[in-house]
């Protein structure tokens, strides 16, 4: 008889209960997200099947005594796969509630790079006693009985049921849904492309023909897009010192980062490199060619300064840094305090971090060598941060909510680009109220953009490279330059060699980049726990999401937000060339070719020298 409190693990019952359960779960994590689309509804039914595969197995094996299996060793067996399958299932559940896909070993990768190491083996190590605990309950109060002949019969003609509707599921979607396109792969057939005319041409030709020494500020601000400012049409008085300083400047109106998050965004444009280097993620753990800005002005006799709010500790960027070359290297933990944040996002206030450039500043100014000042400003991302006389628009919010949307993300992240603007300013006063402005280029530009409306049901950054998070400000002072704006398509890779060759410095071998020139295709990427690849060239864009391999193409000319996808088959060289530049970088990184390097097409057509 079956003890009293206890219930009856039925094998057949318990697979079909729980994979509904599961089932049900997904479909509410897809209410939660609102993303109806047809591969999240394909995805339901797979993983149910998925789901009801694994139970049904489990259930087959341990449905009867095994000679190696004594009872307990096979009940508690039984109860753990159960208990894991549902946690990974579930876990799996929450990530892609807060990620938008499904999870992989890249998402696991990125979530688990914004904790400290022992918190996240703390959670680890909570993990494993949870399920300790759970399975020890359910062994307690649950009986395990074998199955009769006839139950087993049963079982087997459901598993083969469920295999059958597998395969059907399998084939619906190669027949007629066809979510998943295979890329193209075929490398012989990938082809090169021509590059032209530079795209400064005469307009700023002095600064090669002065043997004045240049001060340099490079500012780089956080998650703004272009469109969010006013000199780039921005209806709200948000940007006032920026909007007066690019009336002197030339302006880039169409600047695209190489991506669309941070941890790939700045180092990129600081060592002009592109920071995509594998299919799974770029953890900086090679020790491959780099340069960055500070390294060609430290070496020209210059003065560097950095100075960050950020936790340069986010996604492993500190190991990727070089900071050899830096007289005064600061960022949000150097002193080990902190202002809001948690794990490697603990951060400074933007005031503060402006006050220790400038107190740097007022001791630099009076020295016989320019300098060169790198400056990261971070109110502008989440969770959009800014003192109390900067709350101009009514957040209607109390504290920093992540997952603000809408019109009160809009309010919040106007105040804290207010509040950015006048740290901005408060470094243009300075070099112009010590007659610093006729001997120092300023560059204004951000890392990747921010999009607060939702287009292409994606929100915020790091999640497409749509180009609402790719076009950035590019606002470069320079002095006795005519302030003008520049119409073509230029990429942050080009920031640094621009500014290197305009001081008349060699461009050192280890930069991807180079002077910024007409019909130069633009690559980007999104590898943060998605992983797209993209790439501009003449009016055609395309996105390759690696993960789906689905193509997306745009003419962005005619169709400049992007909404009407065109047959990638009409396009097919420009498919080809994307697959050749990813194909030449992780040949290069996997290889490691600078020990080596040939000149062959890869190193030409990605900027590898010897």
């Amino acid at each position: 008889m079956k003890k009293r409190g206890r219930f009856r693990l039925d094998h057949q019952k318990a697979a079909i209960f729980i994979s509904l359960v599961l089932f049900l779960i997904h479909i509410i994590a897809i209410s939660i997200s609102s993303d109806w689309s047809i591969r999240n509804v394909y995805n339901v039914f797979y993983f149910f099947l998925v789901s009801l595969s694994i139970l049904l197995a489990n259930a087959l094996i341990f449905s009867r005594d095994r000679r190696f299996f004594p009872h307990k060793l096979r009940k508690t067996l039984r109860i753990s796969i159960i208990v894991i399958y549902v946690m990974i299932f579930v876990s799996a559940i929450s990530t892609y509630v807060s990620t938008g896909q499904r999870t992989r070993l890249q998402t696991l990768l990125f979530l688990l790079n914004m904790q400290p190491i022992m918190s996240v083996l703390f959670t680890l190590g909570l993990l494993l006693i949870g399920i300790f605990i759970l399975v020890a309950i359910i062994y307690r109060k649950s009986t395990l009985k074998d199955y009769t002949k006839k139950e087993s019969k049963s079982l087997k003609r459901l598993i083969v049921i469920n295999k059958i509707l597998f395969v059907l599921v399998i084939l619906i979607n190669l027949f007629f849904l066809q979510i998943e396109n295979p890329i193209i792969k075929d490398q012989e057939r990938l082809i090169t492309y021509r590059i032209e005319n530079p795209i400064l041409g005469q307009n700023i030709s002095k600064l090669n023909r002065t043997t004045q020494e240049y001060n340099v500020v490079f500012i780089m601000l956080e998650s703004i897009t272009a469109e969010r400012l006013g000199t780039y049409g921005y209806e709200r008085n948000v940007s006032p010192n920026i909007d007066k300083f690019a009336e002197k400047s030339i302006i880039f109106d169409n600047a695209y980062t190489t991506a669309s998050h941070s941890e790939y965004a700045q180092p990129g444009a600081l060592s002009s490199r592109y920071v995509y280097t594998n299919d799974l993620r770029n953890l900086f753990d090679q020790d491959s060619p780099r340069k960055f800005i500070w390294d060609i002005f430290k070496e020209n006799g210059y003065i560097t300064g950095y100075f960050s709010s950020q936790d340069d500790r986010w996604q492993q960027m500190d190991r990727y840094l070089d900071i050899s070359n830096l007289d005064n290297y600061s960022y949000s933990m150097t002193d080990g305090k902190f202002d809001y944040g948690s794990g490697y996002a603990q951060k400074d206030l933007d005031h503060k971090t402006a006050n220790l450039a400038l107190e740097w500043l007022n001791h630099t100014k009076d020295q016989e060598e320019p300098f060169f000042l790198y400056l990261n400003f971070q109110s502008t991302h989440n969770p959009l941060t800014y003192t109390k006389e900067y709350e101009i628009y009514e957040p209607n919010t109390k504290g920093q909510d992540l997952r603000l949307r809408g019109e009160k993300a809009n309010n919040r992240y106007d105040n804290s680009m207010t509040y950015v603007d006048a740290q901005v300013g408060k470094i243009i006063d300075f070099i112009d109220e010590n007659n610093l402005t006729n001997n120092t280029i300023i560059a204004i530009t951000s890392d990747h953009g921010h999009d607060l409306y939702n287009r292409h049901d994606v929100w915020g950054h790091g999640n497409s490279i749509y180009n609402e998070e790719l076009i950035v400000p590019a606002i470069f002072f320079m002095p006795n330059t005519k302030p003008t704006r520049v119409k073509e398509r230029v990429s942050n890779i080009d920031f640094v060699p621009t500014l290197i060759d305009l001081l008349g410095y060699e461009i050192p071998k280890e930069f991807q980049g180079e002077i910024m020139k007409k019909n130069r295709p633009l690559f980007f990427v999104a590898q943060s726990h998605k992983y797209l690849i993209g790439m501009i060239k003449d009016d055609i864009k395309v996105i390759i999401n690696m993960h789906t391999e689905s193509i997306e193409v745009y003419n962005i000319t005619e169709d400049p937000q992007e909404l009407n996808n065109l047959d990638s088959r009409d396009y097919e060289e420009y498919v080809l060339q994307l697959l050749f530049w990813q194909y030449c970088q992780k040949k290069y990184y996997a290889n490691e070719a600078w020990n080596n390097l040939k000149e062959d097409r890869c190193s030409i057509n990605n900027n590898f020298k010897i």
